[in-house]
């Protein structure tokens, strides 16, 4: 009797091509985490899973595409154990999600600035953002406020994360270190705000930075919230 086509191929040990190597998502995260990032290829991945390097390109289309779908699965895992939906008000409500956001995307360390967001409405997990605008609505806030808001929030706390994977990259380069260098550049001394604060010892990539910016748009919120109760 005559071996089918794909007995010969699982007894030759023959790589499966395309769609039909019966892949999916989670079988090529969980292989892709296996391998170490620098050394993270569709070539190596492909290898790894012994399949064609063609049938991967059915749910990936190339190194990038597979590096932000491994980010936004480890962000995704993270942040879904958010616990907005405790919080007493919607001021907390907002620091709760903005610090497990900012938290859980520092944690991807070099895989942060493979996390992007076309819509941050959408695009993030639903349950803490549900609440969060369950909080905003009951608050007082209109729907395009509220949006602006969780908006201006991801924002900054996706900055704060990758400011952090930058200096840790970089330690040479933060913004206290540039700006010692361009005053050094120049013979003028006609900056003396900036040579004093070059002087300074402030961690702006603290967690008392993140707190202060995220006090800072909290602060706004309250004051537009404000307008509509006069």
């Amino acid at each position: 009797m005559e071996a089918t086509g794909r007995e010969e191929t699982e007894a030759s040990g023959a790589r499966r091509p395309g769609k039909r190597a019966g892949l999916d998502v989670d079988q090529i995260i969980a292989a892709a985490r296996t391998l170490p990032l620098e050394k993270l290829s569709m070539q190596s991945l492909a290898d790894t899973l012994n399949v064609d390097r063609k049938a991967l390109h059915y749910h990936v289309k190339g190194r990038q595409s597979l590096f932000e779908l491994l980010a936004h699965d480890a962000f995704s895992k993270q942040i879904s154990q958010s616990r907005v939906s405790e919080a007493e008000g919607w001021r907390e409500a907002c620091r709760i999600y903005a610090h497990d956001l900012a938290e859980s995307a520092a944690a991807l360390a070099e895989l942060v600035d493979y996390l992007w967001f076309n819509d941050v409405t959408n695009d993030l997990t639903l349950q803490p953002v549900e609440s969060l605008f369950q909080q905003l609505d009951m608050a007082g806030f209109t729907d395009e406020e509220a949006i602006r808001l969780v908006t201006a929030l991801a924002t900054l706390c996706l900055g704060h994360a990758r400011d952090l994977a930058q200096a840790h990259k970089e330690a040479t380069r933060t913004r206290k270190q540039l700006l010692k260098s361009a005053l050094g550049a120049v013979e003028s001394h006609d900056f003396p705000n900036l040579e004093r604060i070059a002087s300074l010892d402030i961690d702006t990539y603290s967690a008392e930075q993140l707190d202060f910016s995220i006090e800072l748009i909290l602060e706004g919120a309250e004051k537009i919230l404000a307008r509509h109760r006069t």
